[in-house]
């Protein structure tokens, strides 16, 4: 032992790892000449068990196939069935064929009775292609049955004749691998002890300066955990490099516990100050220094990132509202300019007829037929039609007005109000407008907004109509009910979205529309509207013929 402690730690595991390199090989060669030797064993084990699953996979299992195949086609119903099971029959017998010459079965009985049972299947072929149902029937239940069990029953008499084999083979192989692993643990022990021995001598040596070290290091971590109040110096009575090492740690240990003293007292104040601005405070600012570069660099960025937070802060949240209140505003004006082209389309007709009433009235008082009693029925018609136009008035006013709190409504009720204000406007340019109601589920939020939603689709989808001019344009749109969620598509024929812009249609100022005819905040405010606002889902996606608008929300 004394001998070895005058080496180095290099020295010691140079000699270790020759002693180890050494047990290495000659324990390899070993094994190497052993697993030669079981090789052969093991290889004939494994084509006597793969003969066994061959004959079971190839040809076994293919004939009760075939069987059951002969059976149907003994049964099927109609000619072209009948004509389906043949060819798949003539498939398996070709299969078998291959499978009982790759085989390489050399046994003449065998081969006999596969003749036989192929013989038995060609002649229910032939009644059967003679109309003859009954004798093919009686072939496939009586002889052909017969002549299936003698193939089986001779096939797995053979499968068990290999089977035995391999059993033998493999009962063999495992007495032989007994002996081996005798023979391996008997040189494994040897190598092993002669390499304990040098191995034990060296490593004790090395491991007795590393459990000093390490007790030392431990109690340090100790004291860096506060589970200490001070770490005990490291002493070593050895001349390796662990030794060197215990003086070089515990040069450094003082340093380290005055730095961290001051670490701990930096990091009280960050932690203080970041708590305060938690809770919206920004007044606090750091002020020890420490001899850490890093954290005084941390402090200085803390400091200056206080001074700049709250400014940020307010700067972002101005700037959202006035994005948020611009993009409003616009969407309003956007909404004002379809409500009143839509109540310029409600308008027409009754300010046609009210014109036609004033004609009418006109051309009576000249014919000297104007009476009381007929001027007293055209007012009545007049005031009939000023009153629905009044009452168009109300209903887009109702329509247009912001609810402030969730309700339960119908969707189809909220797809119907859409529909009626755009109704006009559609029948004006012949769009045909179909609604398909699967299920009528209620949920919960915004119906006039959900109606606006839809409104806003609706619209997109007749521009896109007009200004690709589009024959027999339509829209449909279908109401159904999925396990969580009431699920509205908008399908237009218009051909579809640009794939190249597919995924931009929700942003915010995207149109595809000119400038003057768009400001490409429908759909942003409609996505707001469903996602943030009712909790649900909007996307889009061309089918073939146009694109269709999913909306979901929760029921």
């Amino acid at each position: 032992m004394r001998i070895i402690n005058r080496f180095n730690i290099k020295s010691k595991l140079s000699i270790l790892f020759i002693v180890l390199c050494c047990s290495v090989f000659i324990f390899g060669y070993i094994i190497i000449d052993i697993s030669e030797n079981s090789k052969g064993r093991l290889k004939a084990v494994y084509l006597q068990s793969q003969d066994v699953s061959l004959l079971q996979e190839n040809i076994i299992t293919p004939l009760y196939k075939l069987r059951e195949k002969t059976q149907s086609l003994v049964m099927a119903p109609n000619k072209k069935l009948r004509v389906k099971i043949q060819y798949d029959l003539n498939l398996l017998i070709k299969e078998l064929e291959k499978s009982f010459s790759n085989f390489h079965i050399e046994d003449e009985q065998t081969i006999n009775l596969w003749d036989k049972y192929k013989k038995v299947i060609k002649r229910t072929n032939y009644y059967l292609q003679r109309g003859f149902e009954e004798g093919a029937y009686i072939n496939v239940t009586t002889k052909g049955k017969d002549q299936f069990e003698f193939l089986i029953n001779h096939l797995l008499n053979l499968q068990s004749e290999l089977l035995n084999k391999a059993k033998t083979s493999y009962s063999n192989a495992v007495e032989e691998s007994k002996l081996l692993i005798i023979e391996i643990i008997i040189y494994l022990l040897i190598i092993l002890f002669f390499s304990i021995i040098i191995g034990w001598l060296i490593s004790n040596s090395i491991i007795t300066s590393m459990d000093v070290v390490q007790r030392g290091l431990n109690e340090f971590f100790e004291y860096l955990n506060y589970k200490k109040d001070k770490a005990q110096k490291i002493v070593i009575h050895s001349n390796d490099e662990f030794s060197q090492m215990a003086q070089s740690i515990n040069q450094n240990f003082e340093n380290v516990e005055l730095n961290i003293k001051k670490n701990e007292e930096l990091i009280k104040n960050a932690t203080k100050v970041l708590q305060s601005i938690k809770s919206g405070n920004l007044g606090m600012r750091l002020t020890t220094n420490t001899n850490s570069k890093a954290l005084n660099e941390l402090k200085i960025m803390i400091n200056n990132m206080i001074d700049n937070l709250e400014y940020k802060i307010q700067n972002e949240i101005d700037k959202r509202l006035e994005q948020e209140q611009i993009l409003i505003q616009q969407s309003k004006l956007a909404a004002m300019g379809e409500m009143i082209g839509n109540i310029a389309h409600q308008w027409r007709q009754p300010l046609s007829q009210i014109s036609a009433i004033h004609m009418n009235m006109l051309a009576t008082y000249e014919f000297n037929e104007f009476t009381e009693e007929y001027l007293n029925e055209k007012i009545e018609e007049a005031d009939m039609l000023t009153s629905y136009m009044t009452q168009t008035i109300s209903d887009f006013q109702n329509f247009f007005n912001p609810e402030e709190k969730k309700q339960i409504f119908s969707v189809k009720e909220a797809c119907n109000k859409a529909c009626f204000i755009v109704k006009s406007a559609l029948n004006y340019h012949n769009i045909e407008l179909t609604l398909n109601v699967l299920d009528d589920e209620k949920v919960n939020g915004y119906q006039n907004e959900y109606s606006q939603v839809i409104l806003n689709i609706l619209s997109n989808a007749k521009d896109i109509l007009l200004e690709r001019e589009i024959k027999n344009p339509k829209i449909q749109i279908e109401i159904k009910s999925g396990e969580d969620y009431n699920i509205l598509k908008i399908e237009d024929n218009a051909g579809g979205v640009d794939e190249d812009i597919l995924d931009k249609i929700f942003e915010p100022y995207f149109t595809t529309h000119h400038k003057t005819q768009g400001t490409g905040i429908g759909l942003y405010m409609s996505k707001n509207i469903i996602e943030r606002e009712m909790n649900g889902f909007i996307n889009v996606k061309n089918t073939e013929v146009g694109a269709c608008f999913t909306i979901k929300v929760p029921q």
